[in-house]
């Protein structure tokens, strides 16, 4: 197939670059051209530069440095281990999960404060004009939409757009099977609503996303956690004992990018996953949350192209347009009349405009082509962030090394107590996410999780130096 021009185009000039690279003319340290003039000189566009400078970036060739241009980058530093699979658990009890999540949330609404514990991408701002100008069209056309209501399902455009997404993933999808929801956590929500009763079990990862276990909590579900391990994802053999008793309800998991380890599940695992749950009996919530932000040449597939029992495939577009819209779905041949009703039942419906305006933003083309440039920046952060974490932390220090997402996974050592790391950063307007949010039963005591879609400035680069300070000091006590 050819490729089209532009891609040729941004793949000559990288490869210029990096001509002159392997040949000495430019040596580690040297500035490379800047965009304007190499622009010039090899008769392409600004925008076409910047993409060859972003893919020499991501393959550590270039470093940007924030208003003084691209340098040859150092040669790359020795990897660091990702972390362990069994984490150290506290010492004592302790019941501060939830105050550590109010001052979490609590600290994402201080403009002061760094968010470096924030699960979204920064990136996703650039899509700002292009909605509004949609919304602005949307209300010529419709003028009456602020007073007209979409009950569950929702949004037919909408509805349709998700079910090709998921076709274009490996999983073939009726738009009837898809209600849209108020994000992805009430998609969970709203799902384990109609899977269970209260003192039903639940099979979740560990570590998993704080949200989920609160959702377990407030409807009086109890838990049992299998292993996710940064490396290889969902332990399968662990979901299989933790389902031979028979009296799992349901299980919610994240085969696609884990928040917060950021593993992939490979397919012959989702393969085995879904055969074990089919015999056992246990439908699947699926958290497919960060599947389009892979870093990879392909969207992994979702747990319900590989067969099985049910699976409520759950999604949203808070990762990767529009995180303040808060519209997303749960996706479910045999359960999407209940979910819709449970939907009805709780919240009416969705904001009607929003929905409208992602119809006519998926119709419109040039999501794919946004989805390209915006996981080559999050591919370039996440070894900035990562060579900063090598850098900066303490000698013993691991790190993920996600094939999507916006997270990292960070394990300190042992004697670095992750809840005192995080109040002292919290003092000095620095957010981070402990890793006992993650656990059922406090774990990971010595683990925080960061983002990495916090884009790249002074200012981040300033802050991981501080936080990496403070972690050393706390290691040498």
């Amino acid at each position: 197939m050819n490729q089209p021009r532009s891609a040729w185009l941004y793949q000559r000039v990288a490869r210029l670059i990096e001509t002159q690279i392997a040949n000495g003319t430019l040596r580690h340290g040297d500035r490379a051209p800047s965009v304007r003039s190499l622009a010039r000189s090899a008769g392409v566009s600004i925008a076409t530069v910047n993409q060859a400078y972003l893919q020499l970036e991501r393959r550590g060739l270039l470093r940007a440095r924030p208003r003084s241009g691209y340098f040859v980058a150092a040669p790359a530093r020795p990897a660091l281990a990702p972390p362990s699979s069994r984490p150290l658990r506290n010492r004592r009890p302790r019941s501060v999960a939830a105050e550590v999540i109010d001052t979490t949330l609590a600290s994402l609404r201080q403009s002061d404060v760094l968010a470096l514990n924030s699960a979204v991408s920064v990136f996703t701002g650039r899509l700002n004009g292009r909605l509004n100008r949609l919304t602005r069209q949307v209300l010529r056309d419709e003028p009456d939409l602020p007073n007209r209501l979409s009950v569950p399902p929702g949004d037919e455009g909408l509805r349709r757009a998700v079910a090709a997404r998921l076709a274009l993933a490996g999983a073939p999808t009726d738009p009837a099977s898809v209600v849209i929801t108020a994000g992805a956590m009430e998609a969970i929500v709203l799902s384990l609503t109609v899977l269970c009763r209260a003192g039903d079990t639940v099979l979740v990862e560990s570590p998993t996303y704080f949200g989920v276990l609160q959702a377990v909590e407030q409807l009086r579900l109890k838990v049992v956690e299998v292993a996710n391990r940064p490396d290889v994802g969902i332990d399968v053999a662990a979901v299989e004992r933790a389902v031979a008793g028979g009296d799992v309800a349901a299980a919610v998991l994240m085969p696609n990018f884990n928040n917060p380890t950021g593993a992939l599940t490979s397919d012959a695992d989702k393969r085995a996953l879904m055969e074990i749950l089919e015999i056992a009996g246990v439908p699947v919530i699926e958290d497919d949350l960060y599947g389009d932000l892979h870093l990879g040449p392909e969207r992994p597939r979702p747990l319900r192209a590989f067969g099985g029992g049910p699976v409520v495939t759950c999604g949203s577009v808070s990762k990767s347009i529009a995180l303040g819209y808060r519209i997303g779905w749960a996706v479910s041949p045999e359960y999407a009349d209940d979910i819709a009703r449970a939907k009805f039942c709780t919240s009416v419906a969705c904001p009607t405009l929003q929905q409208r305006v992602l119809s006519r933003f998926f119709e419109s083309g040039g999501y794919d082509r946004y989805l390209r440039q915006l996981r080559e920046e999050l591919a370039v952060d996440r070894r900035r962030y990562r060579e900063a974490v090598a850098e900066h932390f303490p000698s013993g220090t691991r790190v993920s090394d996600p094939a999507g997402g916006v997270v990292l996974w960070v394990e300190l050592p042992e004697q670095v107590d992750a809840l005192a790391l995080f109040q002292q950063a919290l003092d000095e307007r620095i957010g981070i996410a402990p890793g006992l949010m993650f656990s059922a039963k406090g774990d990971y005591r010595n683990y925080v999780r960061l983002t990495m879609g916090a884009g790249w400035s002074p200012r981040v680069e300033r802050a991981l130096g501080r936080l990496g300070a403070l972690a050393r000091a706390a290691a040498a006590r």
